[in-house]
């Protein structure tokens, strides 16, 4: 049986059908010649961020890596989250895509309050989808975080899905370790931005439907306050066995 090479997930576009072969991407082939070391015969895990989950040989190793599919299963998501996030202060949207990422958060929806505003955005969106990819592969899971343009609030929540739960991160609200976990499904965190959701807007959330959770009993930084629902969500509603990834697809 061929080895399994250590450890190496990789984050490929398309997955082919068992027993076709392929050659990797550039900057996978790199990855698994320079950086995992694999060898030919060895096997390596792959996703493509959208539920497929694929074991792959390695054929030979170099600049174009070739590996044959040996087998690939694809899975529902059985949970979702969507974060929309305020702006934090001075550049902690890399951290923060990064770690929502590794939680499995499912769309990451910055928005523009009146309060403040993704003002740079535009100019890291790239480097926010490359974090993205590389926090798929960190926590080895198979969908891959979504991550949106900045939209103005009023808008962002407009176009929610209709039977999700949705959630006001507020230091006013309720302890979240006496509300009842979120139902499985659709799950929403609106946090406000460095300066906090001006008082129509809270009420405005409020009237859409949106529950007050208190994610600490103190202050917290915006970029925290998101990290700290994502985790809330995360904990309270397991993922099934089938969502993440695993080494050799097991």
């Amino acid at each position: 049986m061929p080895a399994e090479a250590a450890p190496s997930f990789l984050v490929l576009p398309d997955l082919p059908p068992p027993g076709e072969r392929m050659v990797l991407p550039e900057d996978e082939s790199r990855y698994v010649s320079r950086v995992c070391r694999v060898r030919p015969g060895e096997r390596v895990s792959a996703t493509d961020g959208r539920g497929g989950l694929a074991v792959l040989r390695v054929l030979d190793r170099g600049p174009k890596t070739s590996v044959e599919v040996e087998s690939c299963e694809r899975a529902r998501a059985t949970r979702a989250a969507w974060v929309l996030a305020g702006a934090p202060e001075g550049e902690r949207g890399d951290w923060l895509v990064e770690k929502l990422a590794e939680l499995g958060v499912t769309v990451f929806q910055p928005v523009d309050c009146q309060r403040g505003a993704w003002a740079r955005a535009a100019h890291r969106h790239e480097r926010w989808q490359r974090l993205a990819v590389a926090a798929l592969r960190q926590s080895r899971r198979r969908f891959r975080l979504d991550v949106r343009t900045p939209l103005p609030l009023d808008a962002a929540t407009a176009g929610l899905p209709d039977d999700a739960s949705a959630w006001l991160a507020d230091a006013d609200g309720p302890p979240a370790s006496g509300v009842p976990p979120p139902p499985k499904g659709v799950a929403i965190g609106l946090v406000g931005p460095a300066a906090g959701l001006s008082p129509a807007e809270r009420d405005s959330a409020t009237a859409r439907g949106f529950h007050a959770i208190a994610l600490s009993d103190s202050r917290l930084r915006s970029e925290t306050a998101t990290l700290a629902w994502a985790c809330w969500w995360s904990a309270a509603v397991p993922a099934a066995s089938n969502d993440a990834g695993s080494r050799l697809g097991a």
